[in-house]
């Protein structure tokens, strides 16, 4: 739509640099009733009326107001033929609701504008946005006390007396002023000594508004692998500036469900720059970190937050083009593990009735199918930012590890029995017991953490710079945690191995018949069945340190996502109808049906 008359209202001057004078006097023609006079307007304080200013600096504060009567092409074309179109002038997340938002001094346009912008990367970082945000804060500061309860920002305003000062506290967003409520990740400790800076020498009553953005959309971070954290941003203000306060205020942020692995925690404030563009700053704040909270002690009011960053470039140990490939590679061999472990699945299913020992391998197969799809589907639900989802991601993969590495273990006891120990071996309700401790014990261990809270967003950083999102484990100590137990399964499993490889050796050396031969094909491929079925090429995780770490992650990506596929390889070998190898001596027979005396020697 062309605006015409437009011309009437702008009086482009004709100098070198492009400037107008803006007539507050002028009015919009008939044929655009219904918008507000003018259809441009330009943000108080930055341009005042009738004052000559620089086109280049007034089109960055321009502001649309009622743009759904115009078209997203909306051209304007003054007497001297400059041209502005306003989809070079409007911004996705910032110029279209500001303007109005102090207009009307209006919190739910700035909620609407929190959600609108949230996961995207073009949101409000010129310095005149960041003052008219700030501005509409403090007016409605001004207004007087009053609770703000939207879907993005929460806080309140309250209103403190001259001669009834009282140290103030508050946690947020409840806006409980006693205790914390679960919801609650934030606390707030203004001391009496700041109410009288806040008051000065003139003033009988301040306001103080304490408001909680649920996410940092409107406070981008521009450095790279950084973030805030918990996205998480506080607002504390009196109507007006204040900075140089005699005593800190004291803003505790809880570390709730964040991943703080290899993290440093820097407290921050919004501030603008030199360069005109608004960041996050750390002058004036003191950061203190505790168990489960870092405490930010600052001399001065603004916007604050804890800035989350990697200790060292050590901790992001891998560039993004590694990061893509082992992805890549991870999800070809699961997703071509995860249709041979269904295959292996309905096969059993088909079979019936089938001895213990391929029933342990059945529930193998379950535990690392479950493994593969929430790997499988890990950083897509994570991608969506939805607390609630990411911690049941983060659980059921957690869970479908420990499963799968406890039925490792089983596999190996069950080896035991039936290679070394031999005898007396039979149990009542054998497979019953199993179960209850390949599936129970990881539950067990599951339901404690979620009941802790330590589920949740883990990031994974790139050495230039971005992170990949999954939902993991957000404790470091439980991460070390649950390797130990990795490792101790390794161990166990990789003992029995070795027994079991010393024990078919031995018995080929001894045998009349194979002594003078070497060890068959047959018999070899039958223990590298075994290795793999007790996980023993999970080792290479063992060698993640140091020149050897990436090399390590590629090995196992490469080898270990088509687990599946080899196990899927045994379980249909001992299903085969002729039993001559080594894997059927060692697997199939049942301890339920073996005779105290019988003994296992193979072929």
């Amino acid at each position: 739509m062309d605006l015409r008359n437009i011309h009437q209202c702008i009086d482009f001057g004709q100098s070198e640099v492009p400037s107008f004078t803006w007539s507050s006097n002028c009015k919009l023609p008939d044929s655009l009733s219904g918008l507000s006079d003018c259809i441009i307007n330009i943000i108080h304080p930055y341009v005042d009326d009738c004052k000559e200013t620089p086109l280049m600096k007034c089109v960055d504060q321009w502001t649309f107001i009622n743009m759904e009567n115009l078209s997203q092409t909306t051209t304007i074309k003054p007497q001297n033929n400059i041209t502005i179109t306003t989809s070079n002038i409007l911004r996705e997340c910032d110029s279209e609701d500001i303007g109005q938002t102090y207009k009307n001094n209006d919190l739910i346009s700035v909620d609407e504008l929190i959600r609108k912008c949230k996961g995207k990367s073009n949101t409000v970082k010129n310095v005149q946005k960041l003052i008219s945000i700030k501005n509409t804060f403090h007016n409605i500061t001004k207004q007087g006390p009053q609770k703000v309860i939207l879907e993005s920002l929460k806080g309140s305003v309250t209103s403190h007396q001259k001669n009834n000062l009282l140290n103030f506290r508050m946690a947020l967003p409840s806006t409980n002023k006693a205790t914390l409520e679960k919801m609650d990740d934030i606390w707030l400790e203004i001391p009496t000594e700041d109410f009288n800076d806040f008051l000065g020498k003139t003033k009988g009553e301040v306001n103080l508004g304490a408001f909680w953005f649920e996410n940092d959309s409107l406070f981008p971070v521009e450095e790279n692998n950084t973030k805030l954290l918990n996205s998480r941003v506080v607002s504390i203000d009196v109507g007006e500036d204040i900075s140089g306060l005699s005593t800190n205020i004291k803003i505790t942020f809880l570390f709730q469900n964040a991943s703080l692995e290899n993290k440093s925690l820097t407290c921050v404030f919004w501030d603008v720059g030199n360069d005109n563009v608004a960041h996050w700053n750390s002058s004036g704040c003191v950061t203190e970190t505790e168990e489960n909270q870092t405490v930010c002690s600052c001399d001065h009011l603004s916007f604050f937050a804890v800035l989350m960053a990697p200790d060292s470039v050590s901790s992001a140990s891998l560039s993004s083009s590694s990061v893509w490939l082992l992805t890549l590679l991870s999800r070809v061999g699961c997703g071509i593990s995860l249709c041979f472990l269904c295959l292996a699945l309905l096969i059993h299913l088909r079979r019936g009735k089938s001895d213990d020992s391929l029933c342990i391998h059945i529930h193998l197969c379950v535990a690392l199918l479950c493994l593969n799809l929430t790997f499988l589907t890990n950083d897509s639900l994570a991608s969506l930012g939805i607390h609630g989802l990411c911690v049941a991601t983060a659980t059921a993969t957690h869970y479908s590890l420990l499963c799968t590495l406890t039925w490792f273990s089983l596999e190996g006891f069950h080896l035991y029995l039936l290679i070394i120990r031999v005898f007396n071996i039979h149990f009542n309700r054998y497979l019953l017991k199993l179960g209850l401790v390949g599936w129970g014990i990881p539950g067990i261990v599951v339901t404690i953490i979620v009941a802790c809270g330590k589920y949740g967003e883990y990031n994974l950083y790139q050495q230039d710079g971005g992170a990949v999102k999954m939902c993991w484990l957000t404790d470091s100590a439980l991460t070390t945690v649950s390797f130990s137990y990795f490792v101790l399964t390794f161990v166990v499993n990789v003992l029995c191995f070795g027994s079991v490889t010393v024990k078919v050796v031995r018995a080929h050396r001894q045998s009349p018949v194979l002594r003078g031969s070497g060890m068959s094909r047959g018999t070899v491929l039958s223990l590298l069945g075994l290795a793999w079925l007790l996980g023993v090429s999970w080792g290479v995780l063992l060698f993640q340190f140091g020149p050897l770490k990436e090399t390590a992650f590629y090995i196992f990506c490469t080898v270990n996502s088509l687990h599946g596929f080899f196990l899927f390889l045994r379980y249909w070998a001992l299903t085969r109808p002729e039993k001559a190898s080594i894997s059927t001596a060692t697997t199939v027979a049942s301890s339920t049906e073996m005779h105290p005396t019988e003994r296992l020697v193979p072929d």
